[in-house]
């Protein structure tokens, strides 16, 4: 599976979709804005869902990797 970004986009404008937003505008937070980044009170109890969740059948070293790439707040 080709998950490079302007493949995608290519399929998307070949098929005749309209792309919701473009790779290009995203932008991630870095470092030092996320110490500003406040999640909403439902975007927290997602993320402690899956954290949960994820207990019931992760290894807690898996989970301690994924909190740090930051997937509670992704998935």
């Amino acid at each position: 599976m080709n998950t490079n970004a302007k493949w995608n986009l290519d399929l998307v404008d070949g098929l005749g979709f309209e792309a919701r937003f473009r790779a290009a505008q995203l932008k991630l937070p870095s470092a030092a804005e996320k110490r500003f980044v406040k999640p909403s009170l439902s975007e927290s109890r997602r993320a402690a869902a899956n954290i949960r969740d994820w207990r019931s059948y992760l290894p807690e070293a898996c989970i301690a990797r994924m909190l740090d790439d930051g997937w509670q707040w992704s998935t």
